[in-house]
């Protein structure tokens, strides 16, 4: 997969539940990944798994092989357990996310990654707020150091100004591949606008959405339009 940055790349999270019926749906948007929610399974089996990767590939859409560690808003499942997952998915997948506190195991998966040459993307995410631009830069220097493909973080947004915060913050970086959310109502211009200030991804949802703020694919698509993100 080459990251392309002419234009917004668009990710859908799905969990297992309806899969195929939400593929289909997604088939008809201009929908670039699927981000598997592989945490928020009804099952942990590997041939499962393995099953709903293929379906997702069946689509024809890049893969973000997701296992969410429950500090992050995921599940608990032990890291031996999540690198196994990543282990036996790793020749389906595009992309692979782990988390920056998942110290256990990230340098593990992002290893395994390019020995598979799949991109890796290590993620931040926080629940609570928006930090400082001092530790917005710490984050993304900790995660750099990790020499992953693609950085992604996100914060709940309560103000103009952490809005301003992560894109300011973002666009001193933009030399690297960065993914920048601001989570929560106020945070919603982030997924359209972000784009401008260096950000690669923008994740939306059908019917249902994983994290607040995420802007329903039709209207994500209005607003890319209206501002010349996305051609007529």
């Amino acid at each position: 997969m080459v990251l392309d940055k002419k234009r917004p790349l668009i990710a859908l999270p799905l969990d297992d539940k309806d899969l195929e019926e939400k593929l289909k749906q997604a088939k008809e948007k201009p929908i670039d990944i699927i981000e598997l929610r592989i945490d928020q399974f009804s099952s942990f089996d590997i041939s499962y798994i393995k099953e709903k990767a293929g379906l997702v590939k069946k689509y024809g859409f890049y893969l973000l092989a997701t296992v969410r560690s429950k500090e992050e808003g995921g599940t608990d499942i032990p890291n031996s357990e999540r690198f196994n997952i990543f282990k036996e998915i790793i020749d389906t997948a595009d992309i692979v996310d782990i988390e920056l506190t998942s110290e256990g195991i990230n340098k593990d998966v992002i290893n395994l990654a390019k020995e598979n040459k799949v991109l890796s993307l290590v993620s931040y995410h926080d629940f609570e707020k928006t930090p400082s631009e001092e530790e917005i830069q710490s984050i993304i220097d900790k995660s750099a150091s990790l020499n992953p493909d693609i950085i992604k973080y996100a914060f709940v947004v309560k103000s103009a100004d952490d809005v301003g915060r992560i894109l300011s913050t973002t666009y001193k970086n933009k030399d690297k591949n960065l993914v920048a959310i601001g989570m929560g109502d106020l945070g919603r211009i982030t997924r359209v606008a972000g784009f401008f200030f260096g950000s690669l991804i923008s994740y939306t949802f059908i019917g249902k959405s994983f994290a607040p703020g995420q802007i329903e694919i039709d209207k994500l698509i209005e607003e890319m339009k209206f501002y010349g993100l996305i051609k007529e």
